[in-house]
């Protein structure tokens, strides 16, 4: 959810910075060329998207087998909920400064920029709650998998 808020964020910075002739790289201008204005910026954050979504399937499938494995799962489980928050953090980061670096060179260029600043703010801090709420959910879900390894201990000792 973070990813899709600042992506849109960014689809409004980069989307007035088309329209207003500012030059964009490469890759998104191709694409731009190819599917026109809107299909072609929106293609060219899907495909970043993608690589987000790909990179995190791994490393949450990773967590996922580190949670139910059950050989040395209570320090694997925390390393990598760090993993991934860290990853997800870093990813957002560097999403949030590239919108604003747009929205910075937009109003370098003395276009009214007000409309894509007020976005970054109102979707950066969604994007902050949905990472905020992301890492309250590992942690519960590692005392709950607590509980679970203890109850199975306690069983399996009653035997």
């Amino acid at each position: 959810m973070s990813n899709i808020f600042l992506t849109a964020s960014q689809f409004l910075a980069v989307s007035t910075a088309v329209t207003s002739y500012l030059p964009v790289d490469p890759g998104t201008s191709e694409l731009i060329a190819s599917y026109g204005h809107g299909p072609g910026i929106v293609l060219a954050l899907i495909l970043g998207s993608l690589v987000f979504q790909g990179v995190l399937l791994v490393v949450v499938l990773i967590l996922a087998l580190s949670a139910v494995s059950r050989t040395r799962w209570r320090w694997a489980y925390p390393f990598l909920g760090l993993v991934v928050s860290g990853f997800v953090g870093y990813w957002l980061g560097a999403k949030f400064l590239g919108t604003l670096e747009w929205v910075s060179t937009l109003q370098n260029s003395r276009i009214d920029s007000s409309g894509p600043y007020s976005g970054l703010f109102w979707f950066g801090l969604a994007a902050s709650i949905c990472y905020l709420l992301m890492i309250l959910i590992l942690r519960k879900s590692y005392g709950q998998l607590v509980e679970t390894h203890m109850s199975r201990n306690d069983l399996s000792t009653q035997e």
